[in-house]
């Protein structure tokens, strides 16, 4: 998930789980994340997410989740452990035709570790 076109792509072909997911903790405005490659969606309360998270992106969500909460929408995290990158979405809770996405970049300043092995 190198590009924000990537990112739009993954949320899209994951978009029904995800929702299908959201809808069994709908009562709780759980937090979503999507982690790859594993493929894994999660759902946690804004406050256990919280804690994952680094400080600067601890006010994003602080700041996001009520907006995206009173727009009836839910924030999406995908999480790419193999690119060490976190993007964060939010899009209508109810299913539509399309993804309709707010994009943000969580990595900038996030520090790039590299292991010895090549790809």
């Amino acid at each position: 998930m190198r590009t924000a076109d990537d990112f739009r792509d993954t949320v899209a072909f994951y978009r029904a789980e995800i929702q299908f997911l959201y809808d069994q903790f709908a009562d709780k405005n759980p937090v979503m994340e999507l982690s790859l490659p594993s493929r894994k969606i999660y759902a946690y309360p804004c406050s256990e997410y919280l804690k994952m998270l680094s400080k600067r992106d601890q006010e994003f969500l602080k700041k996001e989740y009520p907006a995206a909460i009173a727009k009836n929408r839910m924030i999406v995290f995908v999480r790419d452990n193999e690119t060490r990158t976190l993007k964060s979405a939010s899009f209508p809770i109810e299913p539509g035709d399309r993804v309709e996405c707010e994009i943000r970049d969580l990595t900038k300043g996030m520090r790039k570790h590299r292991s010895g092995r090549r790809r």
